[in-house]
């Protein structure tokens, strides 16, 4: 049991439906234990921590101990809180790209939250050269996160120009656009800008026939990824050492938490 100091929302708090989430809101929250189960023996009454727990906004929360980490002292409560789900997913999306040290990244939907963890956990993880797909407005925002480059999607002669000069040329190519419901379809162009052999596609959103065939027949074609969370400890203390790692800081809009306040996030 967690006393709530910070929530965060994400796109996923209003796409899922009730009945998969639960009846409150929110899964990212950082806070205070106040009570542990009987085998609980990595946290105790008082550690402050953050993670996952279903209905985050609510003045208290029960989690699993294995899907929350100790907060670090270089974190707020309300940086702690925007780091699980953004982050987590970069992350894990990032190593299903086998991005290392030296390698060509391409974040497709790179202003969004999870395209800007993406953005600097690339940059965390050693990437030479981060290529942001997002809208010209949204440029000099992405290149302060750590973007060399950026693509204006708003444009379709400069976004058709880098497809057809960049075949097999990306490690990895990380798209949190396509399926996101706003008719974005980059998977078949992406395809061809994979390093011949190993290079790898990782999408974070599909339509229901590819969530039938990623998840469920599991039967992508080769190098191309569906990314489901697996929200843990390790991956959690992962995130904040890599972000520290570029002294990097979520970033954020707080909103009190009343009425008005939640009705202004979502």
């Amino acid at each position: 049991l967690v006393k709530v100091k910070s929530a965060a929302i994400n796109p996923v708090d209003y796409k899922l439906p009730r009945f998969v989430i639960g009846p409150v809101f929110g899964l990212d929250f950082s806070g205070i234990v106040e009570e542990i189960g009987d085998n609980v023996t990595n946290f105790k009454v008082g550690d402050a921590v953050y993670g996952h727990a279903h209905g985050s906004l609510a003045e208290k929360a029960v989690s699993s101990a294995n899907k929350i980490a100790k907060k670090t002292d270089d974190l707020t409560f309300s940086e702690a809180a925007a780091l699980p789900v953004a982050y987590v997913t970069a992350l894990q999306g990032l190593r299903l790209g086998k991005v290392t040290e030296g390698s060509s990244v391409l974040i497709i939907g790179a202003s969004g939250g999870c395209g800007i963890a993406a953005i600097q956990l690339a940059k965390a993880m050693g990437a030479k050269r981060i290529i942001a797909i997002c809208s010209g407005k949204n440029s000099q925002l992405v290149k302060e996160t750590g973007a060399t480059e950026v693509v204006d999607y708003t444009k379709e002669s400069e976004l058709q120009s880098f497809f057809a000069t960049n075949k097999e040329s990306i490690q990895c190519v990380y798209d949190a656009a396509t399926g996101s419901g706003h008719g974005e379809k980059y998977t078949n162009a992406s395809m061809s800008l994979l390093l011949k052999d190993v290079g790898e596609y990782v999408q974070l959103n599909g339509s229901a026939k590819v969530w039938t065939k990623g998840v469920v027949l599991k039967n992508l074609p080769k190098h191309q990824h569906l990314i489901l969370t697996d929200m843990n400890t390790a991956d959690l203390e992962e995130v904040s050492l890599l972000l520290k790692k570029i002294n990097a800081k979520p970033l954020m809009n707080i909103m009190p938490f009343t009425e008005e306040g939640l009705k202004e996030g979502f």
